[in-house]
């Protein structure tokens, strides 16, 4: 149902109209009859427009009601209006203070066509309410998809690597057997930290950078323990981008395919470069390794971490963001996010 207020205005302005065109009968008599056609003329419409919210009054209280039910109380209201406002206009033309003559039929007659207002403020009515229930369909159905799309987020987003969960506990029962307690305890509280932002359901979807590039440094000082010199982290992020909202948990599965790959039958150190910069209007995150190249026919370009980051961009931003994922000239990998700034 469209707000009442919605409907007192469209009323005010269509019997204002209806009356603005009822003046003109009047434009060729003398200016006292005129003049006090005019004033006559007010409380008759007044009192049309007064009905016509009564039966709005009416008809809203029938929601739920069959449509020709309502429409049949509508067209009866409308009859029943008409005719009370035909007599009243009577009364107020013709028995007060008669300038033009007494009632008759005629008189009656001729005032039919008010009618006609009462139809168009049917048509009027019916208009706000189709209008007001294609609103809500339309929100209900945002509401809905908004939901669907939330929920396919945080399914996506709760895609963890199960051998990273695996490597990182073995890591930590790896220290502990060593006797390593500072180490294994710095390593169950970057697990603790990680895993709180990535299965929190009430995470939000969004973070600052800042807080996305503290999520990253948490999974990756597990991956550091567990490979130490073979893993090297270097950060290059400017200040003034902290701010920036990003999606988040969108940086671990970039890192965590480029160790996986990087890594994998190598026994050299391997460096991993974040970076963040403005290009083209466009906040760009970029992940790097000097890892190892995969063959031509194993680059990983469409694996599960980046098929994963591809649908939630274009969950979120549709054609505005995308990923970028391609080998790095001298050896290893090198993604980058676009996102729209």
């Amino acid at each position: 149902m469209p707000r009442f207020s919605t409907i007192a205005i469209a009323t005010a302005i269509l019997w204002a109209l209806g009356y603005s065109l009822w003046l003109t009968n009047f434009v060729f008599e003398p200016m006292p009859f005129q003049f006090e056609h005019s004033l006559r003329g007010i409380p008759v419409f007044v009192l049309g427009a007064s009905l016509s919210l009564l039966i709005a009054r009416v008809l809203g209280g029938m929601q739920g009601r069959t449509g020709a039910r309502v429409m049949t109380a509508a067209v009866v209201a409308g009859i029943a209006a008409t005719i009370v406002v035909v007599f009243f206009d009577i009364l107020v033309m013709r028995v007060i203070v008669p300038r033009w003559g007494g009632p008759t039929w005629r008189n009656i007659l001729q005032q039919l066509p008010m009618a006609w207002m009462y139809v168009a403020w049917t048509l009027l009515y019916f208009a706000l309410v189709a209008d007001a229930a294609r609103r809500d369909r339309e929100i209900r159905l945002a509401q809905a998809t908004s939901a669907a799309l939330n929920a396919q987020h945080r399914l996506l987003v709760q895609q963890l690597n199960p051998h990273f969960l695996f490597n990182a506990l073995n890591t930590v029962y790896a220290l502990v057997v060593e006797g390593d307690d500072t180490r294994a305890q710095r390593c169950l509280l970057s697990l603790s930290a990680f895993l709180r932002g990535s299965i929190d359901r009430n995470a939000p979807n969004v973070v600052p950078l800042s807080g996305e590039l503290a999520s990253v440094r948490h999974y990756l000082e597990i991956e550091l323990t567990r490979f130490g010199e073979r893993l090297h982290l270097d950060v290059s992020v400017p200040s003034d981008l902290h701010d920036r909202i990003v999606p988040a948990l969108i940086l671990q599965p970039l890192v965590e395919n480029c160790i996986k790959h990087g890594l994998n039958g190598r026994a050299d150190p391997m460096t991993i470069w974040l970076s963040a910069s403005l290009e083209g209007g466009e906040l760009v995150l970029s992940v790097e390794n000097d890892g190892r190249s995969p063959p031509e026919n194993d680059v990983p370009i469409s694996g599960v971490g980046l098929n994963n980051v591809r649908e939630r961009l274009q969950l979120m931003y549709g054609a505005a963001a995308r990923l970028a994922a391609q080998p790095r000239p001298g050896g290893g990998f090198v993604a980058r996010v676009h996102l729209p700034s």
